[in-house]
């Protein structure tokens, strides 16, 4: 991180800010550079967030051009940017949102970028990817021991994955200091959190826990994005219609390689809404984001234990649900 101190002008701009997690939290926020790759509509919820919270800069990595359907679910996109860079289109509006945040803009394919790229910024987010890049990105990232992202909204599926490797925090309780005031005593301890890379967390088997455990303590989500990105390890590719057709009818098959024997853990509806990967909805997109970019502000802040290592969203539901690495 850069060396950034709160100047005047900045401390009345972000004051709630700093009444909420401090002035030293802020400072940690304005001296942070994040990157957000791919932008779909949770990752300009990200960004936009960000950005209004006062970081340093923000590097927007994307080769891809606006679509139709692209400026029907992002906020940043209006008619006039069909056919032009998505990275390119979004970054003036962000300018916009906090003039005091350098924006960059990345048009280049996140693919061919060197391992070297993706090393120095403070954190880094790739959304919409596939696998085998996460998984590269993230490898990168935990090497260095530096934060790593990857999130997406399809259908009515959102989730976040985070690998902090080893992050420090500190954990504030509240409580009656004892006596007849009303005096609150705000005690503070610093806590470390473990956490394993993506590809690591993939081999996950749930064979430990019962099938009345594993549906009232995880999302069925959590086997959907396994099966997902084990398809892509094994094929090199998402499935098409017709394959998720035969992922269903193979549904024993791949909960099984997870070490869950009852296939009734994951609805077919669930695992027929990979045929929607493409598909964004904004309110998923808006609820998936805003708690990403708040996971974030807690990382940088330094303060509660943010999430480990997954978060889901289930739009069939509603109902929100983060797993640790046991």
């Amino acid at each position: 991180m850069t060396n950034k101190d709160i100047s005047q002008d900045e401390a009345a701009i972000y004051d709630r800010q700093i009444r909420l997690w401090g002035l030293e939290a802020q400072q940690s926020i304005g001296r942070a550079n994040i990157l957000v790759a791919g932008l779909r509509a949770v990752a300009s919820e990200v960004a936009k967030n960000l950005v209004l919270a006062g970081i340093n800069s923000i590097t927007l990595l994307d080769d891809a051009t606006v679509t139709k359907q692209a400026v029907d679910s992002q906020f940043f996109l209006q008619d006039e940017h069909v056919g032009k860079n998505k990275a390119e289109s979004v970054a003036p509006a962000l300018r916009v949102l906090n003039p005091r945040v350098t924006v960059v803009v990345d048009s280049e394919d996140i693919h061919a970028k060197p391992d070297d790229y993706f090393e120095p910024f403070d954190i880094v987010c790739v959304f919409h990817s596939d696998v085998q890049l996460l998984t590269r990105v993230n490898a990168i990232r935990h090497a260095l021991g530096k934060p790593f992202y990857a999130a997406d909204t399809f259908g009515w599926t959102g989730y976040i994955f985070c690998d902090l490797v080893k992050h420090t925090y500190i954990e504030e309780k509240k409580q009656a200091a004892g006596n007849k005031s009303e005096e609150v005593v705000v005690t503070r301890s610093t806590h470390e959190a473990l956490y394993e890379p993506l590809s690591v967390s993939l081999e996950k088997n749930w064979s430990s826990l019962s099938t009345k455990k594993l549906k009232k303590n995880v999302s069925p989500m959590a086997f959907l994005i396994q099966i997902l990105f084990r398809y892509q390890l094994k094929t090199n590719q998402l499935p098409t219609d017709a394959q998720v057709d035969d992922l269903i009818k193979e549904k024993d098959i791949w909960l099984q390689a997870l070490g869950v024997n009852d296939a009734s853990v994951l609805n077919d509806e669930i695992l027929k809404g990979l045929s929607l990967y493409q598909t964004e909805l904004v309110p998923l997109a808006a609820i998936v984001g805003g708690v990403m970019a708040q996971e974030i502000i807690k990382v940088l802040s330094a303060k509660e234990l943010p999430i480990q290592n997954w978060f889901f969203y289930n739009g069939y539901d509603g109902k929100t649900q983060s797993i640790g690495e046991e």
